[in-house]
Parts: C-alpha cells; sequence; structure tokens
C-alpha cells in the first residue's frame, strides 16, 4: 500500500477500512511514538493518503478521512462540519449526552449542569440527565439505557464504583468526570486543586497583616483538598514566624460540615471569646449567608474578630453571598472546559486521558480586614 513501514501500513489500512468519513486520525507525533518512526515517513505515509483521496489535511484541526472503506467520500470533514463554537453544521449529526449526577443539595452542581447543558443544547446535541442516590441502583438502570455518545458524571465528592464506571464505559466512548476526586484511565477529568487558592489566600491575608492562619477542611480523603494540606505543610516550613494552623472536619460539605466547623470555633475561644488565629481560610462552604449568621451566632464576628476567605467558586453568589473575598474557580470556566474536553474526545477518540485544571480567580470581598489585635498565642 504505502511501502513506509509495515506496522503503520497495517495501522492506516485498517482505521480507514473500518472508520467513518469525518473520522480523525491521530496526530503525526502520536503516530511517530506508536510505530518508533521518523517525523518524515509519518508525514510521508500521509502525503500518500492525500493523494489517493483518502483524508484531508486542516491545518490546526487535523488529518480527516474523507473515504472510508465504502469508497464514498463526503460533503465535509468533521471538523469543518463544526461551527467556531462547537456548535454542529449542517453536515454534522446531533449527539446525545448523558449527564449522570448524585441526588443532593448543592447550589454550584445544579448551576453547573444547567449551564454545561444550555451548551450542549445551543450546539445541536441531545440532553438527558439521570440523578441517583444509590449507586448500586443507578449502575442497573444504566444498563438497561441505549448507547449515548458521552457522559459527564457529577458525583459531588464522592468517587463512584468501578462497576458503575465499567457500566458506562461500555455505554459511551466518552466518559467526563467533574472534579478531581476521581482521576484515572478510561475517563477525562476537569475540576479544581485547591493548592494554589490556598496559596494565593494565604498570601493576600499575609498582606493585611496576618501572621496567624488557620485552614479548615474536610479530612475525608479527597485529592483536591489533600494537595491543599500538602501546600499548607509546605508554606507552613517555608514561612518562618508566620503560624499556620489546622482544623480537620470528618464531615463532607452536605454531611454537618458546618454546623462541626462553627462548633470547632466555639471550643477554640478563650475566655474572652479570642480565636488562636486572626484569619481563617476555609473550604466546602455552599451558602455563604448562613455561614456568616452562624459565625455571629457563635460571636465571631467577621472581619472584626476574624478575617476570612472562602476557597470555592468566585461567580456563585450563594457563596460568596455578596460578603466573603473568595479564591478558586469560576463555574463559567469549568463548563467550558468540560464542553471543549467533550468536543475534544469526540474528535480524538485515542487522546491520552487526564485531568484538566480551571485556573485560578479571585473575587474581593467585606470579609478581610487587617487584624484588630493580637491573636492569642496557641490553640488549645
Amino acid at each position: 500500500m504505502l511501502h513506509v513501514a509495515p506496522d503503520l501500513e497495517d495501522y492506516l489500512a485498517e482505521f480507514v477500512a473500518h472508520g467513518r468519513r469525518g473520522d480523525r486520525l491521530p496526530p503525526v507525533r502520536d503516530l511517530m511514538k506508536r510505530h518508533g518512526l521518523s517525523q518524515a515517513v509519518v508525514q510521508r505515509a500521509i502525503h500518500r493518503l492525500r493523494e489517493h483521496g483518502v483524508v484531508e489535511v486542516h491545518t490546526g484541526k487535523g488529518i480527516f478521512l474523507v473515504a472510508d472503506g465504502s469508497g464514498e467520500a463526503p460533503a465535509q470533514p468533521r471538523a469543518a462540519a463544526l461551527n467556531a463554537d462547537g456548535a454542529p453544521g449542517a453536515a454534522a449529526r446531533a449527539r446525545s449526552v448523558l449527564v449522570l449526577r448524585r441526588a443532593v443539595r448543592f447550589d454550584r452542581g445544579r448551576q453547573y449542569i444547567e449551564q454545561l447543558g444550555r451548551r450542549f443544547m445551543a450546539s445541536g446535541h441531545k440532553l438527558i440527565e439521570v440523578s441517583y442516590s444509590d449507586a448500586e441502583h443507578a449502575q442497573q438502570v444504566l444498563k438497561g439505557l441505549p448507547r449515548f455518545d458521552a457522559c459527564v458524571i457529577q458525583s459531588v465528592y464522592h468517587a463512584i464504583t468501578s462497576g458503575m464506571l465499567a457500566t458506562l464505559q461500555e455505554k459511551t466512548p466518552a466518559v467526563l468526570y467533574d472534579g478531581i476526586a476521581m482521576v484515572g484511565n478510561g475517563f477525562d477529568s476537569i475540576g479544581t486543586e485547591w493548592g494554589e487558592p490556598l496559596a494565593l489566600a494565604a498570601a493576600l491575608l499575609h498582606r493585611r497583616g496576618h501572621q496567624r492562619l488557620c485552614f479548615a477542611a474536610t479530612s475525608v480523603p479527597l485529592l483536591s483538598t489533600t494537595l491543599g494540606f500538602r501546600r499548607w505543610a509546605h508554606l507552613a516550613q517555608h514561612q518562618p514566624g508566620v503560624s499556620l494552623q489546622t482544623i480537620r472536619l470528618p464531615f463532607m460539605p452536605d454531611e454537618g460540615y458546618v454546623e462541626a466547623l462553627v462548633a470547632e470555633l466555639r471550643a477554640l475561644q478563650d475566655a474572652d471569646g479570642r480565636l488562636p488565629f486572626s484569619a481563617l481560610i476555609v473550604w466546602g462552604i455552599w451558602d455563604g449567608a448562613r455561614f456568616r449568621q452562624m459565625l455571629e451566632e457563635a460571636g465571631v464576628s467577621v472581619p472584626g474578630a476574624l478575617s476570612v476567605v472562602l476557597l470555592g467558586r468566585t461567580d456563585q453568589q450563594n457563596e460568596h453571598a455578596d460578603f466573603f473575598e473568595v479564591v478558586g474557580a469560576r463555574i463559567e470556566d469549568q463548563v467550558a472546559m468540560m464542553f471543549e474536553a467533550t468536543n475534544r474526545r469526540w474528535a480524538d477518540p485515542t487522546l491520552p486521558f487526564g485531568a484538566e485544571l480551571a485556573p485560578v480567580t479571585h473575587r474581593p470581598g467585606a470579609s478581610v480586614a487587617a487584624p484588630a489585635e493580637r491573636a492569642v498565642a496557641t490553640a488549645r
């Protein structure tokens, strides 16, 4: 066929015979690595296919089949059938997207799914949402569903079972996970690790004069918060003269987490109601207004007695409540990243799986001020 390299020749022949018009070939670099060939050899093979009218090369987009095993050519390759925003053109087919989410009251999750759904539907795709409270039951339901083109999972801090993941991979070629509670082979993850936002929050507070800071988060093992605690320990070792304390809560945000945090703050107050730190960085606050009220009821004035920075979504009004300073990520950015990752997976199923981290953003608020007085020297 091509007279360049037997393995590559066999691979390309198989791809053409079983591919569909508009399918994208793996990038040249991937073919080089896979077959142990030089760039010149791979490009020569692609050039031969192009000469025979089998593929078209679109700079910046990829190499696409324009003739498959049937010998028929399409009006345009799949990449050309997509508009600039990822919406299907006249020749692109509508795809089906399943959104699988754990049933829990979670405003960020709800807004995320609604925004993502609007993106897919505006692009002409079909969306179905399945909400579950029992993973085993959900797996049985999934087995009865038809195949779909992609699945976006939102399990809200809880990793899904290997059995459910296997069922999903049988149903769809593209599995994508909201968050980095799960990272692995066979699916893409889009989320936030809290080490970088935590370091930024600490730097902001330090510039305001705070020398005694506390970081509060769940002690339940999560990759994102584990990375946060690791960064906190690193900062403690490399910032002499700054006291960095921790509060680890054995709860998740939907399991009495805020109540446990406020109770811990009460327990740390001395006889005069002072805390052993002047600033608190806290992860996992879903309802900023309620958290502020609970602090006031506990005798903790923000920012008079305690400056507070939330680690969360900077564009989530329910979290910042028009009061709290927030460092984290925007829902809008994560929705865009999930949408783009899905389209990339559709365009090239051979791409390596991995995790993408949303850019860190900062929302100033009224919950931070310079320390009013020296905090208590040590925690109880």
